[in-house]
């Protein structure tokens, strides 16, 4: 499954297979890239990926990111053999561009660079569920009761982490315990917060939630929000 997002400095991202629990690449420790001076449309570049696909068929294509008027391509591979020659081939002469490798047995040019942090993953799902709320026919601006979930391994974990944050404001809805989960996050709640839905509102409130979350070693599990009409409103 491929993930098309903006990160927080801005650059348009493509991740070409989003996996966030797998390590995709683990037998492959050589990162390449190709960073291409363009301004294009995007029509154009998915010609330029087209190309550079067709000269590397041995390597992992990672993705790419747009950003100050250049495109970052990345790959995985055994080694460096034939890369460059592959690159000529591919963009020569209709773009400037330089190419490279190193080393990345890690592979944090994935987790690090290509794959969204917490808060940009959060966008991303925020944005889907918005589209949706829209279609609905919902008023973004007024006031919803926001269900914020979250996860954790033991009961004072998350004890500590409602006493958090209702101090920054949120209210407490319900809390369970996960019989069904596969791992040690059991201990779950649901807390709530009065908001118009927006991006920039929901970012100020995770901005309170995600360090909280972080500091008790939870989990985040998501938001939602009923479907809220003006004429509800009126009434």
């Amino acid at each position: 499954m491929s993930l098309y997002y903006t990160d927080e400095e801005g650059a348009n991202v493509c991740v070409q297979d989003f996996y966030p629990d797998e390590n995709i690449y683990e037998e492959k420790h050589i990162l390449l890239y190709t960073f291409i001076k363009f301004d294009g449309e995007n029509e154009e570049l998915l010609e330029i990926e087209k190309k550079l696909l067709e000269h590397t068929p041995k390597l992992d294509y990672v993705g790419w990111r747009l950003i100050d008027g250049w495109a970052e391509f990345y790959f995985y591979g055994e080694s460096a053999k034939g890369f460059e020659k592959s690159i000529n081939e591919a963009l020569k002469p209709a773009y400037q561009f330089e190419s490279g490798n190193r080393k990345d047995k890690k592979h944090e040019t994935y987790y690090k660079l290509l794959m969204p942090n917490t808060q940009e993953y959060h966008n991303i799902q925020s944005e889907e569920i918005i589209a949706d709320l829209e279609e609905a026919g919902d008023d973004l601006s007024i006031d919803h009761r926001i269900e914020y979930h979250a996860i954790f391994q033991t009961s004072t974990q998350r004890k500590r982490f409602l006493e958090s944050i209702e101090e920054d404001g949120f209210s407490f809805l319900n809390d369970f315990l996960d019989e069904k989960a596969e791992d040690d996050f059991v201990y779950g709640i649901v807390f709530t917060k009065l908001s118009p839905v927006s991006i920039e509102d929901l970012n100020t409130q995770t901005k309170m939630i995600f360090p909280t979350i972080d500091r008790e070693h939870g989990r985040y599990e998501g938001w939602g929000t009923n479907v809220m009409a003006v004429d509800e409103e009126e009434e």
